[in-house]
């Protein structure tokens, strides 16, 4: 993977975290009354700011022009650092805008889908619950869990669920729900096509040495 495919991923990814934690932090500000879990979800808000805050601040001081004399130093870095650091200058632009409101319309049928997923098992949320649920949920992704995130998810999701005043059972239901119609296909789909590319690729392997034997006994 090249450094500028690599930045790109990772300004993609901070701007995924960036807007589920203003989601969760925006959802906890409208719920006017104290709810259940509320700590705990406020403490989610504070840590996961803290990091993607720290990673912000990290990337913007990499697309600086001092980095770049510092890089400068170090020959067998510069070429790629300079990649990288023209890949984070979209920071400083204006194009961020773009960014954000790519992001947010990206994020719009996310929060529908689980909105409907919590409806599909006997409960409505609010806006301000949607947006606590789509942040907690979100960033439960960021612990190490098992496949489809299992366990990890359901905890979030039973978090939320018991925050928009519904019970635990009902959150991870939706989460296994969430799991078998979302994640699931996604992920038998995405390895149809790692097997697929790995059946051409060792075609062509074989199909190479078959000639390569076939040139060397003539």
């Amino acid at each position: 993977m090249t450094a500028a495919a690599l930045t790109s991923i990772v300004i993609e990814r901070l701007f995924d975290g960036i807007t589920v934690i203003c989601c969760l932090g925006v959802g906890l500000l409208c719920a006017a009354a104290a709810k259940p879990n509320a700590a705990l979800l406020v403490t989610v808000l504070v840590t996961g700011s803290v990091l993607f805050g720290a990673v912000l601040l990290a990337a913007f001081c990499l697309s600086g022009s001092m980095m770049s004399r510092i890089v400068g130093r170090f020959p067998g870095l510069s070429p790629q650092m300079t990649m990288v650091q023209q890949g984070l200058e979209i920071l400083r632009t204006w194009r961020t805008l773009e960014v954000i409101g790519l992001t947010l319309i990206i994020y719009v049928p996310d929060a529908l889908s689980l909105w409907f997923l919590v409806k599909a098992v006997g409960l409505t949320l609010r806006f301000s619950d949607t947006l606590v649920l789509l942040g907690a949920a979100s960033l439960s992704t960021l612990v190490p869990s098992g496949p489809a995130f299992l366990g990890t998810l359901q905890f979030a999701y039973a978090l939320a669920v018991e925050f928009a005043g519904g019970a635990r059972a009902l959150g991870i239901a939706a989460a296994t729900l969430a799991q078998l119609c979302l994640l699931l296909p996604l992920a038998l789909i995405a390895a149809g096509i790692l097997v697929h590319g790995s059946g051409n690729a060792l075609h062509s392997i074989l199909a190479r040495r078959q000639s390569d034997a076939g040139r060397a006994g003539e």
